[in-house]
């Protein structure tokens, strides 16, 4: 029911006194608030976690020299973003570094560069998958932040329409009869910013928490590649010594 003038509204009675489109408007931008948060408290739990469980496993890769002695432990205490890359590169390399090479495929001796390459491509396979699984929800954020407005705005639109035509349908147009009909209205504007602002902020912060683990697992491939390639020299001038 339309709220008369002069009466001292909250804004629950604004939205209790909304129409039928704005009221739809209201709970798809409630929907949305849920859900945003959701996300973002979600997301600020796993980039935190994967944040210490990879600063815990360089301390780890920086205290022990033998590379699969590393993954062995590091295995048993977390599964963050570092140790599953690690993980994929010592099972592809795993045949060439066990038991000091002794047991080696041949083609250590010949196809170094070949296996370092296929390494490289392991590794940047582990990062893109890592980068994915840390992105995901993220995309919701985005589209939450950019439509979440506009969602308002229809609904603004919407009443501010019923607004005048209730003022065309009683023939009287002072502001005390317009003031309710388009505080009505404003509210899905006010609601689709309340829903936006933190979506947009939080993408923000977590779209550069995620980049900064891309460098970061960037740089640990590179390490792990330098590592395995000075390993398989030392083995294959081993052999060649015997």
């Amino acid at each position: 029911m339309p709220l008369s003038a002069g009466s001292q509204v909250s804004i629950f009675d604004l939205v209790l006194s909304a129409g039928i489109v704005a009221k739809i408007v209201l709970l798809l931008l409630l929907i949305a608030s849920i859900v945003t948060w959701a996300i973002i408290l979600y997301k600020w739990m796993t980039l935190r976690k994967a944040d210490a469980e990879n600063r815990r496993f360089l301390v780890l890769f920086s205290k022990i020299d033998d590379l699969l002695e590393i993954q062995q432990k590091a295995l048993q205490r977390n599964e963050g973003p570092m140790v599953m890359i690690y993980q994929a590169a010592i099972d592809k390399m795993r045949p060439y570094l066990e038991k000091d090479g002794e047991n080696a495929p041949p083609a250590i001796d010949g196809n170094r560069p070949m296996l370092l390459t296929s390494l490289q491509r392991t590794l940047r396979s582990g990062v893109q998958d890592e980068m994915a699984h840390q992105e995901r929800y993220l995309h919701f954020l985005a589209t939450v932040g950019n439509t979440a407005p506009f969602v308002g705005l229809f609904g603004t639109v919407w009443g501010i329409i019923n607004a005048f035509q209730e003022i065309g349908r009683q023939g009287n147009a002072n502001i005390a009869s317009v003031a309710p009909g388009i505080s009505e209205a404003l509210v899905a504007t006010a609601a689709g910013l309340f829903v936006a602002i933190p979506a947009v902020m939080a993408y923000n912060i977590f779209i550069n928490k995620i980049q900064k683990m891309e460098v970061q697992l960037e740089v640990f491939a590179a390490e792990i590649t330098s590592l395995v390639e000075e390993k398989l020299f030392s083995l294959q001038s081993s052999r060649k010594v015997r």
